[in-house]
């Protein structure tokens, strides 16, 4: 869009009594702290409410709240006037402020500050939902005065004509070998009194002399509908796609800002660094589509890009392939080009963090303005993306990270202004209010949404996720890019870092819901940079490693369109799914349980099917009948289903090792299968005493094909009578044209368990934590019999394996850990068993900390 959407109006002022001219009417109040006060009145002559006597009035939160009920499924303008005097409390941060009760704060003020209005636009509030006003303290304030008045809340009232482009879906561009019919979405809203059938909707677009070249008039038979218009038949070059209200007589109601088509020969294609395609798949380092798999990270800067190569090459264990990072953002771009520079080989792409090139945020960058010499945001953004659009590994920019709605007016500017510098590329902006997302689809070329629901040890909502990826996917039609942000890291003591499986299924989830991306928060300060402990700062990683190798080895599978598979889903609302074909008769089920509560979901298939296969655990299995068959999810768990024609037998695990730099272009129907690699060898000796060490050795070789070679030795007594010591090394070579097939090696009576260790976190003495759970599974041809399974330490197990377990099945061992005192607590899971590699030991460590 080449402007701002225009036509919006608002309505009257709804607040009861909101400049306060009828005294404190219409205003009810959590304490005495509030008062009218006749002797300061605002700019206008309005009356004034005072806050004031804050540390005698006996209230921690004082709250003035109009009796207003605000009509949910609106959008709404809030605005109001505000005056502080020596307001100051304990930290920076606290002050006074006011806000529509969960949907939109004024920013806070404190200290001394003359009138000072503030209008907070666009704010939903969804159905169903209430919410009110209130004028409110930020923070803790005990002393000091502050003074509200002319508050307002007013209905955001929508234009006649709002328009929305589909296709092209990236930057306007239409080339050649692509369709060249515009589509685009087209909501009508009536003036008062008149029908929706007395008005017509005309698009026209005009060439650069503003000649029209092709029209379209459509009569709207409802409210919202999608229009169309052949542009076929013009050259090469920019129009404007313009769209006009009228009535039936031809007048202009009026006119909606227009949109810029940029025909182009399909060559072009071949010098652009990054690009979207009409299937909203990133095209990045080599032209190809990928799917994204990104993390953001945090590091000091050089202008020396080997500084850079033990951190990337740390990082490139896992198949990521674009990297955000926070820090780099002040330093001088040749820094920023020593870091591109050490990506290359491990075949990863860079988008700088921009969010806050505004002048008056505290994150302005000093650094980088000093460098291009200027303190004017739109000359610097300018400056700084004309002087990277030459790094073939810039790829795009990060213009925002969770940004106030009111931050979009000048993000849209910005992205007019990196178009111009920086033809090609992805501007993302990753959002945490969904309700925002419809007023930044033409503001960014990919909507990025995040959702950290691992707040508490228990009873988080996983499903948080897959609604904000839908609710993303919703806001652009689904004909724009949407990478969601998955949580990998610990928020506080008071919850616990993702397991694997968590990892798992939020990133399903996201897949599922239609996420073309996935970024991983964070490798950071904020993320692992914290995990201090190596054994645990690797195994960590680990887990991310295995979830994001098995994505990238669906690769293929992913940037394939979706496919009829299945016609029935007994679960369907409960168990959400999408699907994908493959070759030779190969189908595809990604599905997850949105819900708490396990469900068994019965499929029926489009076309009949031999085995159905667990692409996470390899187990294969036969359908129910040739058309149907059974699945069963835990709370919130996804499932990655491959449907085949062979009939069942023994199927290898996923590997969890990665080529860092692979690529995967598809060609045809791509049919990728599970595979695995062969067990860590594993010893163990009888000992009388029960002691646990490890130790970690890494080696790294920084070269043009960065090669990696990491050893660790961990030694651990699990019992009076066992001992394991476990040795596993990988060397792993990273170039930006790395491929690895990963290989498995099936051992007859061998049973894996899904992780070597677990960390529970901290967590309070006294009390008991939430089950953390072990897949096990028989790889072999033969039954296991278990003869014992025992565990040491602060922890408990319950498990749903029984006496033996089937060939080719698994079972769940739940383990619980209870600190009975502070500190670190260890203790070991033994299972015994007649399998070959009997017995199978899992580490189990957490920290017990005081009741208070």
């Amino acid at each position: 869009m080449t402007a701002p959407e225009v036509g919006w109006s608002l309505g009257s002022n709804l607040l009861v009594n909101g400049d306060f001219s009828q005294g404190t009417t219409g205003w009810t109040f959590s304490s005495p702290c509030f008062s009218l006060d006749p002797t300061t009145v605002a700019p206008n002559g309005a009356a004034s409410l005072e806050l004031s006597q804050l540390a005698t009035c006996n209230s921690l939160a004082p709250i003035a709240k109009n009796s207003l009920a605000v009509i949910s499924g609106q959008e709404y303008t809030l605005s109001g006037e505000l005056m502080t005097e020596d307001l100051v409390g304990p930290k920076s941060f606290d002050g006074a402020d006011f806000d529509l009760f969960g949907y939109g704060r004024s920013p806070a003020m404190n200290g001394t500050t003359d009138w000072t209005t503030t209008t907070l636009q666009h704010l939903t509030v969804p159905s169903g939902v209430n919410s009110s006003v209130r004028l409110q303290t930020y923070g803790a304030v005990p002393t000091g005065s502050a003074w509200f008045a002319n508050m307002s809340l007013q209905q955001e009232i929508p234009p006649g004509l709002q328009m929305f482009l589909l296709y092209p879906n990236y930057r306007g561009m239409m080339f050649s070998d692509q369709s060249q019919v515009a589509s685009m979405d087209l909501t009508v809203t009536p003036p008062a009194g008149t029908a929706l059938s007395s008005l017509q909707v005309v698009i026209n677009a005009t060439d650069a002399s503003g000649n029209i070249v092709a029209s379209q008039t459509v009569t709207p038979e409802s409210a919202e509908f999608t229009g169309t218009l052949d542009m076929t038949s013009l050259p090469l070059g920019t129009y404007q796609l313009a769209g006009t209200l009228e009535n039936g007589s031809g007048n202009v109601l009026m006119a909606q800002s227009p949109y810029a088509i940029v025909k182009l020969d399909a060559s072009v294609r071949a010098g652009m660094k990054a690009w979207i395609d009409p299937a909203n798949l990133a095209h990045f380092i080599d032209g190809n589509p990928h799917f994204v798999l990104g993390i953001y990270d945090t590091t000091d800067y050089s202008d020396s890009s080997a500084y850079y190569v033990p951190r990337l090459a740390a990082i490139a264990q896992a198949p990521i392939n674009m990297i955000i990072n926070y820090y780099i953002t002040n330093a001088r771009t040749p820094a920023i080009t020593a870091y591109t520079t050490a990506m290359k080989q491990f075949g990863i792409a860079f988008l700088p963090d921009v969010a806050g090139f505004y002048t008056g945020l505290a994150v302005w960058p000093a650094g980088v303005a000093k460098e291009f010499g200027t303190e004017n945001q739109d000359t610097l953004i300018s400056d700084y993306a004309a002087t990277l659009s030459s790094d073939t590994s810039v790829v795009g920019y990060y213009v925002g990270d969770e940004p106030a709605i009111s931050r979009q007016p000048e993000t849209f500017t910005q992205y007019g202004l990196i178009k111009a510098n920086d033809p090609s590329g992805f501007n993302l902006a990753v959002l945490n209010r969904p309700l925002d997302l419809p007023s930044w689809r033409d503001t960014v070329d990919v909507l990025g949404v995040d959702a950290y629901p691992l707040a508490d040890l228990t009873g988080n909502d996983l499903a948080e996720v897959a609604d904000r990826t839908r609710a993303a996917y919703q806001a652009g039609y689904g004909s724009r890019p949407v990478w969601t942000v998955i949580q990998f890291f610990q928020l506080d003591l008071e919850s616990a870092w993702p397991t694997q499986q968590q990892l798992h299924d939020m990133s399903w989830m996201a897949i599922v819901e239609g996420a073309t991306g996935l970024f991983y928060w964070e490798y950071g300060l904020r993320g692992l940079y914290l995990v201090k402990d190596p054994v645990e700062h690797a195994a960590l990683y680990q887990e991310l490693i295995n979830v994001t190798t098995e994505i990238k080895s669906l690769e293929p599978v992913l940037l394939s369109p979706d496919a009829p598979v299945i016609t029935e889903n007994s679960e369907a609302g409960t168990v959400f799914t999408k699907t994908k074909a493959g070759s030779g008769g190969t189908r595809y089920l990604f599905s997850y349980n949105y819900t708490a509560s396990p469900v068994t979901a019965e499929f029926t298939l489009a076309q009949p099917a031999a085995s159905i296969i667990d692409y996470d655990t390899g187990v294969s299995t036969a359908p129910d009948t040739s058309t149907s068959f059974s699945a069963t999810y835990q709370p919130y768990q996804a499932h990655v289903l491959l449907i085949s024609d062979s009939p069942p037998g023994p199927t290898p695990i996923p590997s969890a090792t990665p080529s860092p730099s692979a690529t995967a272009t598809p060609t045809g129907s791509p049919t990728p299968a599970p595979t695995s690699t062969a067990a860590p060898t594993v010893t163990r000796t009888a000992t009388p005493t029960a002691t646990r060490t490890a130790t970690a050795t890494a080696t790294r070789t920084a070269t043009p094909t960065a090669t990696r070679t990491v050893t660790a030795t961990a030694t651990r007594t699990a019992t009076a009578t066992a001992t394991r010591t476990a040795m596993a090394t990988a060397t792993r070579t990273a170039t930006p044209t790395a491929s690895a097939t990963p290989t498995a090696t099936s051992t007859p009576g061998a049973l894996s368990i899904s992780h070597a260790e677990l960390n529970f976190g901290n967590h309070r003495l006294g009390t008991t934590s939430s089950a953390r759970t072990l897949k096990v599974t028989n790889h072999g041809g033969v039954a296991v019999k278990f003869t014992g399974m025992l565990v040491t330490g602060d922890f408990a197990q319950t498990n749903t394996c029984g006496a033996s377990l089937a060939a080719h099945t698994t079972c769940a061992v739940s383990v619980t850990f209870a600190p009975t005192a502070i500190g670190k607590r260890t203790g070991n899971l033994l299972l015994q068993d007649d399998a070959a590699n009997s017995p199978q030991v899992v580490g189990l460590s957490g920290k017990g900390k005081d009741r208070d």
